[in-house]
């Protein structure tokens, strides 16, 4: 009776010490994620949005794009033309989704999330033309990640307009 109380508790005590290997590998050891300020700077458009609809599987890359219901534009809203937006100008669709070089990429339909995006590059035309790209992690929309994302933004422009000549370029 010792020796399979003593079995069990070794089975049990390398379960948990295989499932925090892990963890700590695929899960964040294998992930690293760039600073907000370089991944807002990365980004030509950041925005707000509630996913309504998952579409566009690609089962060799296990990739997908999703149709986005917009609620604010944080950066780049002038880059957004008529041909990007869609069912009447409030929806855009973001693709991206599952690539493994971004590490928090995975949503489900009715996520509200903030989006790091950029237009699909011409490379990636006609599959994926007048569509927005992630271009890094996604984040939960808190008040705290709300100022900090806002704060980014407002800091570059501020910036920008505090040296002369500059704000032409921008």
């Amino acid at each position: 009776m010792g020796t399979q109380r003593r079995r069990t508790i070794n089975l049990y005590g390398w379960a948990v010490v295989i499932v925090a290997v892990l963890n700590q590998h695929c899960c964040h050891g294998s992930c690293t994620e760039k600073e907000l300020e370089k991944r807002e700077e990365e980004a030509n458009i950041v925005l707000t949005g509630t996913v309504e609809e998952i579409m566009n599987m690609d089962p060799v890359h296990n990739t997908y794009s999703c149709k986005v219901r917009v609620w604010r534009y944080l950066k780049g809203k002038s880059r957004v033309n008529g041909e990007v937006l869609l069912d009447g100008g409030n929806k855009v669709m973001i693709g991206g989704f599952g690539d493994p070089g971004i590490c928090d990429n995975q949503v489900a339909t009715g996520d509200t999330r903030i989006f790091f995006v950029n237009l699909a590059p011409e490379y990636m035309w006609p599959a994926h033309k007048n569509e927005l790209m992630l271009n890094s992690s996604l984040m939960r929309i808190t008040l705290r990640n709300l100022e900090e994302v806002e704060h980014c933004v407002e800091g570059r422009l501020t910036f920008i307009h505090l040296l002369p000549g500059l704000g032409a370029v921008f």
